[in-house]
């Protein structure tokens, strides 16, 4: 640690724990709710796996690989409807000279002009889309529901903006879970009842987003008017843009396993790796929730004296709290997804798919260094450097693509996973030596240090001596306790105990 970073460092130990518990503890809430509307959203699909994974309702296994591919071309796909204009709203929302209504109000008519001349594209090519993303022209429909899901999705979650922006978590997840309950009861209507699979599935989609849109009119109407501002709007596609690279690069590291593991190993092994995969990233939900209440935290405490020493401490709670998650995650997972629920059902509702439970615990603990990424990008918005992001995204994605390319024909699967840990490590790396100089946090390197070697030692105890149930719980605590005294600084545990008594 430099001299500077030292004596930021001295100065966080030395400013009110009462204060800065209070701001964080606040964040962490926030985050809390945040994580509980999006796991609610993605729950959709973890409920219903039992009923994906049976052969009643998706008879063949290739058929859940083709929902699992269509499905990752709209998170692809997301990122080019949006390209950027998410970020720049919530960063000219707070940092903007211009007024807010203006912001949102040029940011919802350029999104509502190319998202009907995109989804006009993917139904024009809809034929040749399937052939390259589902290895099928059979499939075209599927490209097309895909197009209304994605224009209805990218005008419809606008209104969460402002109310992340207006930092109302609790609304924004009432607004979530009514979107959740109404895809959830699509689902039965077209999957279990009509026995539509696929079709059913997006069906459902459509039909849940346009619910969605309609609810969130009023906060729309709120802020929509005749206000479209070109000098804005050059200014937020300058910031935004580079956003959608980014992204691409993200969903890239994210998602591209799934068409290279099609191609290289075919739809049935897909299908078990992609349903594993879902359960693995619940870790990602609480990241994604935590993302949601961190950009406009850190963008609202951005102009404070103290906001690196604020950011540091974010940092120490996350390596602490998520490292427990992965920990505990690894342990029980594979009890969890054996087990049978009243004596009825898995939830992986078909063994064969069982065959991808090992993958779980690799894919969190990649989440876990994606977090890592995630705390460290306040410096690329406070300082207008988001061209610098799709550098860390883009470097993290190249690796991954050469490592499945290397790696699928001669392991197999596992290729798949060491290359997602693998590319999700880099990108907590390469930000991490970056965004220091640009905007330094006091970060010890004692901390990561400490986090990492843990997790590695409870991993090979894991793996190496498979131990049963009763001995999972107690190495669990151990963890914990390990944790707590090696994770945390001494009076970052005093200032936990001081906040809490």
């Amino acid at each position: 640690m430099n001299k500077d970073n030292q004596q930021l460092f001295e100065e966080l130990n030395q400013s009110s724990t009462e204060k800065s518990g209070g701001i964080i503890y606040r964040l962490f809430q926030h985050s809390a709710i945040y994580s509980l509307s999006t796991s609610v959203q993605r729950l959709q699909g973890l409920i219903m796996t039992p009923i994906y994974t049976s052969t009643l309702y998706l008879p063949e296994m290739s058929q859940y690989g083709n929902y699992g591919l269509i499905y990752t071309f709209i998170a692809f796909m997301n990122f080019v409807y949006l390209f950027g204009m998410d970020s720049a709203f919530l960063r000219y929302f707070f940092l903007g000279k211009s007024n807010r209504k203006t912001v949102f109000s040029t940011i919802f008519i350029i999104l509502l002009l190319s998202g009907v001349v995109l989804s006009v594209i993917l139904f024009a090519f809809s034929n040749q889309l399937a052939r390259w993303i589902l290895f099928s022209t059979n499939l075209a429909p599927l490209v097309k529901l895909a197009g209304i899901i994605l224009f209805l999705d990218s005008l419809g979650n606008l209104p969460f903006l402002i109310l992340r922006a207006e930092e109302k978590p609790v609304r924004f997840s009432v607004f979530r879970m009514i979107r959740f309950v109404f895809e959830l009861l699509l689902n039965i209507l077209f999957v279990v009842i009509l026995r539509k699979g696929v079709l059913g599935i997006l069906y459902a989609n459509i039909g849940a987003a346009l619910v969605n849109f309609i609810i969130m009119l009023p906060y729309t109407i709120k802020y929509l008017g005749l206000r479209f501002n070109r000098s804005l709007l050059s200014e937020m596609v300058k910031f935004g843009i580079p956003f959608l690279p980014n992204g691409i690069a993200f969903m890239t590291i994210e998602m591209i396993d799934r068409f290279l593991v099609t191609k290289y190993l075919g739809k049935d092994v897909l299908a078990y790796y992609h349903a594993n995969y879902k359960f693995a990233s619940i870790l990602l939900l609480l990241i994604v929730g935590f993302r949601n209440a961190w950009q406009p935290f850190f963008l609202k405490y951005a102009k404070k004296s103290d906001a690196p020493t604020i950011y540091l401490r974010v940092l120490d709670y996350y390596l602490f709290i998520a490292s427990i998650l992965v920990v505990g995650a690894t342990l029980f997972v594979q009890d969890i997804l054996t087990y049978k629920f009243f004596d009825s059902f898995y939830l992986l509702n078909n063994s064969e798919y069982w065959a991808g439970i090992d993958f779980i615990p690799w894919i969190i603990l990649a989440y876990f260094c994606y977090g890592i990424y995630v705390i460290f990008t306040p410096g690329f918005y406070i300082e207008k450097k988001s061209q610098y992001m799709v550098v860390f995204t883009g470097t993290g994605a190249l690796l991954n693509i050469l490592l499945n390319l290397w790696l699928l024909p001669r392991i197999g699967v596992w290729g798949a996973v060491i290359a997602t840990v693998a590319a999700y490590a880099m990108m907590a790396i390469s930000i991490y030596g970056v965004a220091q100089k640009i905007y330094p946090i006091p970060v010890s390197g004692k901390n990561f240090l400490a986090v990492f070697l843990l997790i590695g030692i409870f991993y090979g105890i894991y793996y190496i001596f498979e131990p049963q149930l009763v001995f999972k719980i107690g190495l669990f605590m151990i963890y914990t306790v390990l944790a707590w005294q090696l994770i945390l600084t001494k009076k970052t545990r005093n200032a936990i105990i001081t906040y809490f008594k």
